[in-house]
């Protein structure tokens, strides 16, 4: 059973391990009947294998082959076994290689298409997302005799890093809608989180153009909304003489002075002399000032600085305390105790207090430790808060100081051309005035650039308002039911069968009418406990049995990608009694008029077997000795 693993490229359901999944009959040594042993010099597997559409087609593998290998896999277009005399198409395909599942030279990407599957997109927990292996599949309708039997439903392996492996594989077989949906709803999750990152970005880039402004921009919605409106009513204020302006408001302002100094004419230098040198006497003044309101600002963001980091550290040791408080709780809530809490003992390092400085009287009331948590909880959430203050804090200083530093080197800039005028001749045209016009237009100017860079980058989040409601859309689309109605009398439907099945095969352990299927995990259970060690090995066979043959009789029922074929390899594991065993061979064999192929190896014994095959419509083939024998070679006439 395992070479038709192998010749299907399903040995990574078994293990991970790249060697060939077959014994050493097939590899080293073959017995022979009379115990003699034969070296094995070539052998290769070769099945012949029909879908639901009636393409057969013949499947050959080498396992020791000079010159050839074991990765190749050759398919032949037609029943080379039954009909040996044909000819027909072939083609090489790889496997085992990465691409032997996606690519189409893959001999997993043809098995795929002939068996008539569209594997579904599964998350994985590292890379990116990707089909559902087909690995993952097998071990619900074929039971190797080595693994199989151990877990219910299927011994599906883990290794290939697909999250929760076992659901994804069970709804895949049963065709359930709730993986799907569960798809739409964690896509949707992703788009909206997506979405509101780029609008906290949007958010982000409009404060640092503002800010680099000197300005505070308020009133855009901090969240993703799908009102529009909301997103017109920003506006950004500027600070001017030490007080906040709406920028409209200075721009009315400036606008204004424009106007008054285009009407006057620009006078000469002796006529203004004396208010120049008034004006100069009153920027040094001014120019103290601001320099002394820096200097202020300054010292308050090295203390904010510090109160920030001492904060920090602060919270880094609440969490810590937290950490340790919840480890606490974990191990009382597992040795099922309320702990030992006592005055004399610290409940996180467990170190002696009695020598503590601090008298012992006034901790004779231990705070219990769910409230010792909340206390902590509450402790982190209020420094927290306060850290977010503080930094707020500090950006309003850092942008105060940004605002100071401009206006000083406006100031200068302003001296500087007074000064020149009162060097120059008293007969030339006042520069300080003529600058004065030109500075203000010049600020006019910025200023109308910043409204409009700020409108361009708002623009962006009209869009992502519009993508945000198409979202909220979509998700009011998809049903808010865990499961469709159609899931759900699949699973009702698998329970009954298993029901029946294990009452047949003579499952004890409880009543049979008390098993259900968990609608998380679909495996059995009882009053919603996993059914586990409870049940004798023989009853978790049972079990087994029951569970397989009920995926196969609800593929008759039901629309599913089940196979149609249940492969199993020993079934009669744990020492089942002959009764069970006969009564799994006969629900069996009641698949065989339904489109439907059950496969049953077994080394029982014949004198036990053939009462049962007996009374059975079925294939058998029997070997009476080794399974395995040489092939004769052939001669030429």
């Amino acid at each position: 059973m395992q070479a038709l693993l192998y010749v299907l490229g399903m040995e990574k359901m078994l293990s991970p391990s790249r060697e060939v999944p077959v014994p050493h009959a097939l590899t080293t040594f073959l017995m022979r009947d009379d115990e003699s042993e034969l070296a094995i010099t070539n052998s290769f597997v070769e099945l012949e294998i029909e879908n639901g559409a009636g393409t057969i087609v013949t499947v050959r593998r080498p396992i020791k082959e000079a010159g050839i290998d074991t990765r190749l896999v050759t398919v032949w277009f037609g029943p080379m076994l039954t009909e040996p005399s044909k000819t027909a198409a072939s083609r090489q395909f790889f496997v085992r290689d990465p691409g032997a599942f996606k690519r189409e030279d893959g001999f997993l990407h043809f098995l795929e298409a002939f068996i008539g599957w569209d594997m579904p997109v599964v998350r994985k927990y590292e890379g990116p997302e990707g089909k559902l292996p087909l690995e993952t599949v097998f071990p619900l309708f074929w039971v190797e005799q080595k693994r199989g039997w151990s877990t219910i439903p299927a011994a599906i392996p883990t290794y290939m890093r697909v999250r929760d492996v076992q659901k994804r594989a069970v709804e895949f077989i049963l065709d359930l809608d709730v993986h799907k949906l569960e798809l739409q709803r964690q896509r949707l999750k992703e788009r909206i989180e997506d979405n509101a990152r780029n609008w906290t970005s949007v958010i982000d880039e409009m404060m640092r153009i503002a800010r680099r402004a000197g300005g505070t921009l308020t009133g855009l919605p901090p969240r993703p909304t799908a009102d529009t409106d909301s997103l017109e009513r920003w506006t950004i204020s500027l600070v001017q003489n030490d007080e906040t302006v709406v920028i409209e408001t200075l721009l009315a302002a400036l606008r204004a002075r424009v106007a008054v100094l285009a009407e006057a004419k620009v006078p000469q230098v002796g006529e203004t002399a004396d208010a120049l040198t008034a004006e100069l006497e009153e920027l040094g003044k001014e120019i103290d000032a601001r320099n002394q309101k820096r200097i202020e600002v300054h010292k308050a963001r090295q203390l904010k600085e510090a109160d920030i980091a001492s904060l920090e550290r602060r919270i880094a040791q609440l969490g810590e305390d937290l950490q340790k408080n919840q480890d606490v709780q974990r191990l009382q809530r597992y040795a099922g105790t309320a702990g030992n809490l006592t005055p004399d003992q610290c409940p996180t390092c467990e170190q002696s207090l009695v020598d503590a400085l601090i008298s012992q009287e006034v901790l004779e009331a231990v705070m219990p430790i769910e409230d010792n948590i909340e206390y902590v909880r509450s402790q982190l959430k209020m420094f927290e808060d306060i850290l977010q203050r503080e930094q707020a804090e500090q950006r309003r200083l850092e942008d105060l100081g940004a605002v100071a530093t401009t206006e000083i080197n406006q100031l200068y800039t302003r001296v500087r051309t007074i000064r020149s005028d009162l060097l120059g001749p008293s007969s030339a045209p006042s520069a300080a005035v003529v600058e004065e016009r030109v500075r203000i237009e010049a600020r006019i100017r910025d200023l109308e650039a910043l409204i409009a860079s700020l409108a361009d980058t708002a623009n962006r989040l009209h869009t992502l308002s519009a993508e945000f409601a198409e979202l909220l859309n979509a998700g009011r689309l998809i049903p808010s039911d865990k499961m469709t109605e159609d899931d759900k009398h699949k699973l009702d439907a698998l329970t009954g069968s298993m029901r029946e099945l294990a009452e047949a095969f003579g499952f004890t352990t409880f009543a049979p009418k008390d098993l259900t299927i968990d609608e998380d995990s679909y495996r059995p259970q009882k009053e919603g406990y996993e059914i586990g060690f409870e049940t004798s090995a023989s009853d978790a066979i049972r079990l087994k049995w029951a569970y397989q043959l009920g995926l196969l009789e609800l593929a008759r029922k039901y629309a599913t990608n089940h196979p149609g074929l249940l492969l199993l390899d020993e079934p009669r594991q744990q020492s089942s009694s002959k009764v069970s065993f006969g009564q799994l061979l006969e629900h069996a064999a009641k698949h065989r008029g339904a489109q439907q192929q059950v496969i049953v190896s077994t080394s029982e014994d014949i004198d036990t077997l053939s009462p049962i095959l007996a009374r059975l419509e079925c294939k058998r083939i029997i070997f009476n000795g080794y399974v395995l024998q040489p092939v004769q070679p052939q001669t030429n006439a």
